[in-house]
């Protein structure tokens, strides 16, 4: 048996319901795969190279009162 054929019989004994949300299901897989997917370009290397600087401290390990809001937040 094909997966068509056990497909169509699965569909024949569900309800109505299901079978309309199958039918939305596959209509949207199919409308998703037939969208053009435009390229992406990658971005140029060093875009933003002097508009900000990194601190000094940036690696540096966070302070107790910021790591407890990560660890225990409202």
């Amino acid at each position: 048996m094909t997966t068509r054929e056990r497909l169509i019989q699965e569909i024949s004994q569900i309800s109505e319901e299901i079978v309309e949300e199958l039918l939305d299901f596959l209509l949207f897989t199919q409308a998703r795969r037939n969208q053009q997917k435009e390229p992406k370009t990658p971005r140029p290397y060093a875009l933003c190279q002097g508009e900000f600087t990194v601190p000094a401290d940036f690696d540096d390990p966070l302070p107790d009162e910021i790591l407890q809001d990560f660890e225990n937040p409202l």
